[in-house]
């Protein structure tokens, strides 16, 4: 059994909490400074060691971290995980602004201990069904990408203005919480970004700081485009990606992956990953596949899950297109 030691307890922790459980490859112990959490994590779940600052743990009894605390306090403890030589999975995104970043992602390339960032979708089938699609040329040189993620984020999350999203200095909003998602699919497709323009506001959710609406357009090393789009007020729940590669097009809409190649109105193939599956259900049952993925890497397994650079490099484009649209420009990315 592999020693993990959850960081945060909160709405993400409780989801690593029951994906850890549900592996029946774990023993599970929990850093959370909120007593009344602390104590709802002790009797939801099978606690073996319970603190509530990191400072009172000894890191290097535990085989892996699963950092879940707000994205403003992950470099810190990205730098105590690298100290101890305990390799880590850190929730998205990786901080809020670039400040200690890099000395953290030097820190832990030194020690050569794992480290990767809990980008959801990526252990999601129908999104490897797309990058299997995509690697393999169905489509021919891909060069596009159009991403739309909306939806009524309130019905989902009725306590937003009271958590991290409200705060934008604790990774809140539309660009570091919801298009950071689009931003981590577009990085592992089409590789390096490297300018970036953006719009984005505040157009309807109040009692919060942060952005509900951005649009944001992405050129690559590669010479391929993406357009991003993310709304978080609209009544329909929509997810739809559409990828244009030279030879055809691939449509992923929820779950539903779908190819054409001609102009015909009906796409040629099409495939629901959820055919017969309960999607909250679904949704939960990545977090056991990430957790699975996880300690599979600890024993050596290969792993695809987001890189710490990856992560950098999201980090760069989301605070890129924030600059885009305070200073009205295109924003370039430094490799």
């Amino acid at each position: 059994m592999h020693k993990v030691l959850v960081i945060g307890t909160g709405g993400i922790g409780k989801r690593h909490l029951i994906g850890y459980s549900q592996t029946g490859r774990a023993t599970l112990s929990i850093v959370e400074p909120d007593l009344g959490r602390r104590g709802q994590a002790v009797e939801q779940f099978e606690i073996d060691q319970r603190f509530g600052k990191l400072e009172e743990a000894d890191l290097s009894q535990f085989d892996l971290a699963v950092i879940c605390a707000p994205g403003h306090v992950h470099v810190p403890i990205m730098q105590a995980c690298a100290k101890a030589r305990l390799p880590f999975m850190v929730e998205k995104p990786l901080s809020v602004t670039m400040d200690g970043v890099d000395a953290a992602l030097a820190a832990v390339a030194e020690t050569g201990i794992l480290a990767r960032v809990g980008y959801i979708r990526r252990v999601a089938p129908e999104v490897l069904a797309l990058r299997e699609q995509i690697a393999a040329g169905k489509i021919g040189d891909l060069r596009l990408a159009y991403l739309n993620s909306s939806q009524e984020f309130p019905k989902y999350r009725p306590d937003f203005q009271r958590t991290y999203y409200a705060r934008p200095e604790m990774g809140g909003g539309a660009i570091l919480d919801a298009a950071s998602h689009l931003f981590d699919l577009l990085i592992w497709l089409m590789g390096r970004p490297v300018s970036v323009a953006a719009m984005y506001d505040r157009l309807v959710l109040q009692g919060t700081e942060t952005e509900d609406t951005c649009l944001v357009t992405i050129h690559f090393e590669s010479g391929a485009m993406a357009n991003v789009t993310v709304n978080q007020f609209q009544k329909r729940n929509t997810a739809q990606f559409e990828f244009i590669g030279t030879d055809g097009n691939l449509m992923l809409e929820h779950s539903v992956l779908q190819f054409g190649d001609t102009d015909a109105k009906a796409w040629a193939e099409s495939r629901d990953y959820m055919d017969g599956l309960v999607p909250t259900e679904a949704h939960q049952a990545r977090f056991t596949i990430q957790a699975n993925a996880m300690l599979d890497a600890l024993e050596g397994k290969p792993c695809h899950l987001a890189t710490l650079e990856e992560a950098r490099q999201n980090l760069q484009v989301a605070l890129a297109a924030k600059q885009s649209w305070t200073d009205k420009t295109i924003v370039t990315i430094a490799a």
